[in-house]
């Protein structure tokens, strides 16, 4: 086994990935080097605590050719940490061609002692037509299949990329096509300049096709994303490993990293950070360096943010919060809050693979609509629908949710069942809250988690109650046959008029609707029917 599962949270994995040279903790971030141009020496890159960098095969192979088969990749670079090699797709990509064809580039990265090998594929570049990007993906997998084959060392990881671009039936495809055989790691291409344009809602698509058609205990790496603020979007759902020589590529123009902006040096007033380079110098200190020194050292910040972020993504997949980590860094970009938006399209199965307990299980926090995707709302909801069965002949209260948790301890609850109790002359009562996120919430099952750990917004947005009305006629329909009575509660302070209009409006002609409010006399609860 070269991969290993550790924990999970969303899709994300904490995993432990096995190699020559050691033992690679997922998500994990491979700083690029260029062979020829080092702006950070590897060894101190490694120092800074990298457990995995990235190099490019075919630029040894251009520079060096022997002698770096000779001196192998870890003695060119001077490290024994963990290299993955990339194959000179990058510069096809780029300039349009390559002079060494697929299986010497494979046979190079294997000579030269590469410990995660990338083939030499064709990457889908941004609005290229259909017809071009079928050509070329059906020659990827040709490839891929081919250096299965010709591989002569079991001890070098190699990675199948999954090329397609934002034609996902073809990205499902490729992915599906290369899932036949047994790559230690499959790579989403193509994403580079999606993200340059800041399409984050393609990425999340992108990344979705491909990792639904893949197995799912094998390790995704993501090409050229090093941008801190869409990091934890693309771990939470299931990408394991990254590349990118964006903390040299933005130092170059000094353009400075934090953890939710991309700010030019320039424009900085104050250093709001306390990385290494920014505790040792001052502002003025930096401003006053030559070029080249200014480069390297806003190079070394951009590279203690990038690696802090990992920090804290696995810190949040540890814990279970990596949703709402999300839904925070979504606020970074308006181009964000669309990808968050379009997780929704794949909510099912995340919540298929979300673990179901989590020892480090906390309260979890409902913003808006978005938050309505995360995985418990969605598990929880669905049991609802199909596990909860409804005695026949029963009066089904709602009463809405109260700050104080669990609801059965709440003297206002407890008071306004008796007083409903009372008016419907001690009917069979089945309580639910009706309530933000969850939708329903079956009194007697409160206490589980996380139906009283949730915080939630006072507010409540149309969406919102388009969402919430939606769930209780569907979960009320299915139950009519059992329903005698449906009483409702109403809270005006809250809960705008709407909401109830329209449980009345669809539910008239499936069950008998009571709505019931408190009135100015204590104690007393009246019918507004």
């Amino acid at each position: 086994m070269s991969f290993e599962i550790i924990d999970k949270d969303l899709l994300g994995r904490i995993g432990r990935l096995y190699t020559s040279h050691g033992v690679i903790e997922t998500p994990a971030i491979a700083p690029v080097i260029n062979p020829a141009k080092m702006t950070i020496s590897p060894d101190t890159i490694v120092r800074m605590g990298f457990k995995l960098i990235m190099t490019n095969a075919y630029i040894i192979w251009k520079r060096f050719g022997l002698l770096g088969v000779e001196m192998g990749v870890h003695g060119l670079l001077g490290v024994k940490t963990p290299i993955m090699t990339d194959s000179g797709a990058y510069q096809l990509m780029e300039y349009g061609e390559v002079d060494i064809d697929p299986d010497s580039i494979l046979e190079y990265q294997e000579d030269i002692g590469s410990d995660i090998a990338v083939i030499l594929d064709i990457p889908t570049r941004y609005n290229t037509p259909r017809d071009v990007v079928v050509e070329e993906v059906r020659e990827t997998i040709d490839r891929a299949i081919n250096a299965i084959k010709k591989r002569r060392r079991n001890d070098i990881l190699l990675v199948a990329p999954i090329q397609g671009g934002i034609y996902y039936d073809v990205v499902e495809e490729c992915a599906r096509e290369l899932a036949k055989y047994d790559f230690d790691v499959y790579a989403i291409g193509g994403p580079t300049q999606i993200m340059a344009m800041y399409k984050y809602n393609e990425l999340v698509d992108l990344i979705m096709h491909a990792k639904m058609n893949i197995p799912p205990n094998k390790p995704v790496h993501l090409f050229g994303a090093g941008n801190p603020i869409m990091l934890p979007l693309a771990v939470a759902l299931g990408v394991d490993l990254f590349d990118s020589a964006a903390y040299a590529l933005y130092a170059r123009d000094l353009r400075y990293m934090t953890s939710t902006a991309i700010i030019r040096f320039e424009r900085l007033s104050y250093l709001p950070c306390n990385c290494p380079v920014c505790s040792k110098y001052s502002l003025d200190d930096l401003k006053s360096m030559p070029r080249r020194e200014l480069e390297q050292k806003i190079a070394l910040h951009n590279l203690y943010v990038i690696k802090r972020e990992i920090d804290v993504i696995r810190n949040r997949i540890r814990e279970g919060s990596l949703w709402e980590y999300i839904e925070l860094k979504a606020r970074c970009h308006p181009r964000l809050m669309d990808a968050l938006a379009e997780i929704g399209k794949y909510k099912d199965y995340i919540e298929k693979f979300d673990p179901v307990t989590k020892p480090n299980a906390r309260g979890i926090f409902i913003y808006d609509i978005l938050s309505y995707n995360r995985p418990e709302i969605v598990r929880f909801r669905k049991r609802l629908m199909s596990n909860l069965k409804l005695d026949e002949n029963i009066t089904l209260l709602l009463l809405p949710e109260t700050f104080e948790k669990p609801f059965h301890r709440s003297k206002y609850i407890v008071e306004i069942i008796n007083m409903v109790r009372n008016c419907l002359n001690n009917e069979k009562i089945k309580v639910m809250i009706y309530c933000k996120g969850f939708g329903l919430i079956p009194l007697e099952i409160d206490e589980l988690y996380p139906l009283s750990q949730y915080e939630a917004t006072l507010n409540i947005s149309l969406d919102e109650v388009s969402n919430i009305t939606n769930f209780i006629i569907e979960y009320v329909v299915k139950h009519k046959k059992s329903i005698k009575t449906l009483a409702i509660v109403v809270d005006e302070n809250r809960w705008p008029k709407i909401f109830y209009e329209r449980l009345s409006e669809k539910l008239k002609n499936s069950v008998k609707i009571l709505f019931y409010r408190l009135s100015n006399s204590e104690g007393f609860i009246e019918n507004i029917e």
